[in-house]
């Protein structure tokens, strides 16, 4: 037999060979065989060494302490503390832990978020945001009774978890609100701390602002140093000082002169209103004393003010 036969008899049986094992395969035994998976079992696979974890919510306060939020409490990382931080424009932190296994809802950092600037701005200083064992709690004294249905509207839209909510009213001196009316007649109440909150609210009513790249004062701000003014003219055994403050923007030492060149110029200004010379201290202090985190290139709109701070 030559060899030319031989290879197609080869190829015929290679041929019929093929042709049987196809007919003879079980497709379904093979991938019932081969395919795997994961059971939904909490002894068996790789669901078992997640659902071995147990997780348990981070519990924190946010506390307005001198004006500035402070955040203590549990977090899984550095990171996560970190980018609470950041979020809810917090100031400084006191006694973070770390807990590995703990976490942080998304959906309650939102809603905190929505609270954060009424607990700085509306709140007097030990006014507290606490979440804890599942539970949202507000506390503290507003500083007028004004804002608190604003507050607790913005409370009651959190539905998904529960609240607790302890808002006190501002005190009243002998049953009346201290404001910028008949101050005549309050010059036998009104103590240091109390002509000092009198000042600050006429702040956060109209703060005080600058022309822009100017020491030359907004017209509107001039209406509030005029009411400063009027407020030192009556309660006249008391000193002043003017302090200017920038952001971090820029160089330091003319960060410096601009802020003490603002604080002259309102210096001049309440002298202009009646206020002697000698009761009145401008100090510049640049971007030495921030009272909030400035951004990536410097900038805070909460950081570049004037402050006024009341003394013997």
């Amino acid at each position: 037999m030559s060899i030319f036969a031989k290879l197609f008899i080869l190829l015929i049986l290679f041929i019929v060979l093929n042709i049987i094992s196809i007919y003879t395969f079980s497709y379904e035994k093979y991938f019932s065989d081969t395919k795997k998976e994961f059971p939904l079992d909490d002894n068996k696979g790789l669901f078992d060494f997640f659902n071995k974890v147990e997780y348990s919510n981070s519990d924190f306060t946010i506390t307005k302490i001198d004006g500035l939020l402070v955040l203590s409490g549990t977090f899984s990382n550095q990171n996560i503390a970190n980018q609470v931080v950041d979020i809810l424009k917090i100031n400084r932190v006191s006694d973070i832990k770390f807990v590995q296994n703990s976490k942080l809802d998304k959906k309650i950092l939102e809603n905190i978020y929505e609270l954060i600037d009424y607990l700085k701005d509306f709140f007097d200083d030990g006014a507290k945001i606490i979440f804890e064992n599942n539970t949202l709690k507000i506390y503290g004294t507003l500083k007028d009774i004004a804002y608190k249905e604003l507050i607790l509207t913005k409370i009651s839209n959190i539905t998904f978890i529960h609240t607790v909510v302890d808002i006190k009213e501002p005190i009243v001196v002998e049953n009346e609100v201290i404001d910028n009316v008949n101050l005549d007649n309050k010059i036998d109440i009104l103590t240091k701390d109390e002509i000092q909150l009198l000042i600050n609210n006429t702040i956060i009513e109209n703060k005080i602002i600058f022309e822009r790249r100017s020491v030359e004062l907004t017209p509107n701000s001039k209406d509030s140093v005029k009411k400063i003014a009027d407020i030192l003219n009556i309660y006249n055994s008391y000193k002043v000082e003017i302090g200017g403050h920038t952001d971090s923007r820029g160089n330091k030492e003319l960060n410096k002169q601009i802020s003490q060149d603002r604080a002259n110029s309102v210096k001049s200004l309440l002298e202009s209103f009646g206020v002697e010379s000698s009761r009145i201290t401008a100090v510049g202090y640049g971007n030495e004393k921030p009272i909030a985190k400035d951004d990536k290139d410097g900038l805070s709109e909460i950081n570049r003010r004037v402050e006024f701070i009341i003394g013997e």
